[in-house]
């Protein structure tokens, strides 16, 4: 019963995907360049710039949930360039199976993709993530953002290729001769920010810092208010939050209108909610030898929390960098030095809010933290004790301070992050462990298969 069942599920399915190839005439839109137009003998392929394949006698769509692939046939002539991926079946015909983007770049309708990690575009890479989902085709030298069902994200047209590690990412296209700097989303494909100037900082849409090529000044979008600011703004420590008047950088302070602020303090972090973490620099009295010269002067060096009045609120002796700015949380990661007798010292890493309050606490070994989407920190932490065949553990926390990892039934060694425009996860081969809203809590940890298990969209 069960093998009738499927039986009938399987030709329900080929039948409904059939109904999507086109009649006689009809065009049918595979991805943003490719289409497929039914001729009286077959079909014929048309590329980005209106260009067509030689006519196949019979294409095939196959869902494989994962990608899509395109089988062809085609009447073979004794001068026949073999194709790869091909399974000769007789004297007549030459079947292959491609993903989409092979078969465009198979057709020269793209001279090349490429994807971080495994590069070769199968079911299996894609399932289990070895293939990254997001990557870059190009064409006659500009470049397009796509994904690994096919899908391009964005318009070929760009100077340069993509980066998966950086969202927004940082490109370049023409227009009417003139070069503009735009950032792209690299989730959705979207131009968060386009601009004749030079983008210097991004931190929003509301908030970023730009040159003007032609007269060499650097304009600042604060809240979306635009003004003329000093140079020294390109060296921002992040911005102050909106409760915050006082811009900072790495050997000062900025007012909202870009004056200085004298002080003797040295910025390490932004201001948020009027808090600000500082270094202070204190040296002894000068002294000097016998024959009058200065000799060396002693230095102590501390870590304050102070307000806008540039007054001190809070001494963090224990701190000996900062490694992050705050967050809109307002947390940051700090760093101390743990030494050990069996080994040289370490540098522990912590998290603290801009009160000086602990919100994750260091350990006696070696820890790393790092924050890999705002509030959801990874921390690499030896096990105990510490000696050279120590293993790393790793945890995912959240801003709350909990450890998400402590809700898997079975511990993984190592959990991936992927995110979309709705939910984050927490991946490892194949399979979503941990699911997460945009403010990091636990929807699910129930492990499911894995994000593009369920049907790609591919005809617009």
């Amino acid at each position: 019963m069960k093998k009738i069942v499927l039986l009938i599920l399987l030709i329900k399915s080929f039948w409904c995907f059939s109904q999507d190839l086109p009649k006689t005439g009809d065009l049918k839109v595979v991805n943003s360049y490719l289409s497929i137009l039914k001729t009286q003998n077959g079909y014929v392929f048309i590329g980005p710039e209106g260009e067509k394949s030689e006519e196949y006698k019979y294409v095939s769509l196959t869902n494989h949930n994962l990608s899509i692939h395109t089988v062809l046939e085609k009447a073979a002539s004794k001068n026949q360039t073999p194709i790869k991926n091909k399974n000769v079946r007789d004297n007549n015909s030459i079947h292959g199976e491609y993903h989409i983007l092979d078969l465009m770049k198979e057709l020269h309708f793209i001279d090349e993709y490429n994807f971080a990690g495994t590069n070769e575009l199968t079911n299996e890479n894609i399932r289990t993530g070895l293939t990254e989902e997001y990557g870059y085709a190009s064409r006659n030298g500009k470049y397009a953002l796509v994904n690994n069902q096919g899908n391009f994200l964005t318009a070929l047209k760009y100077t340069n290729d993509f980066d998966h590690r950086y969202n927004p990412h940082l490109n370049y296209y023409f227009e009417k001769k003139k070069l503009i700097s735009v950032l792209i989303d690299q989730i959705t494909g979207k131009e968060v920010l386009a601009t004749k100037d030079s983008i210097v900082e991004y931190w929003n849409p509301n908030n970023y810092l730009v040159k003007n090529k032609r007269k060499g000044k650097y304009i600042l979008v604060y809240n979306g208010k635009t003004q003329l600011v000093p140079k020294d703004f390109k060296r921002l420590i992040g911005l102050p939050s909106s409760e915050s008047k006082i811009f900072t950088y790495n050997n000062g302070f900025f007012g909202k209108n870009g004056q200085r602020i004298e002080s003797n303090f040295i910025p390490y972090s932004n201001f948020y909610k009027g808090h600000c973490i500082v270094l202070e620099i204190t040296k002894e009295e000068q002294k000097y030898n016998y024959y009058g010269e200065p000799l060396p002067r002693h230095e102590t060096r501390i870590f304050k929390i102070i307000n806008e009045k540039l007054e001190t609120i809070k001494t963090l002796p224990d701190i000996k960098n900062t490694i992050s700015t705050f967050n809109k949380y307002g947390q940051l990661i700090v760093k101390r030095s743990y030494e050990d007798w069996r080994n040289p010292i370490y540098d522990n890493q912590y998290i603290i809010d801009y009160n000086g309050n602990t919100i994750i606490q260091t350990s006696k070994v070696e820890t790393k933290i790092h924050e890999i989407s705002e509030g959801l920190y990874l921390v690499e932490d030896a096990t105990y004790p510490p000696v050279k065949e120590r293993a790393m553990r790793y945890d995912f926390f959240n801003q709350k301070g909990e450890n998400i990892t402590n809700a898997l039934r079975q511990r993984i060694i190592y959990l991936g992050f992927k995110e979309n425009t709705t939910e984050k996860y927490l991946v490892a081969y194949g399979i979503i462990y941990i699911t997460l809203d945009k403010e990091n809590n636990i929807i699910s940890s129930y492990p499911k298969s894995y994000l593009f298990d369920s049907k790609p969209k591919i005809f617009e």
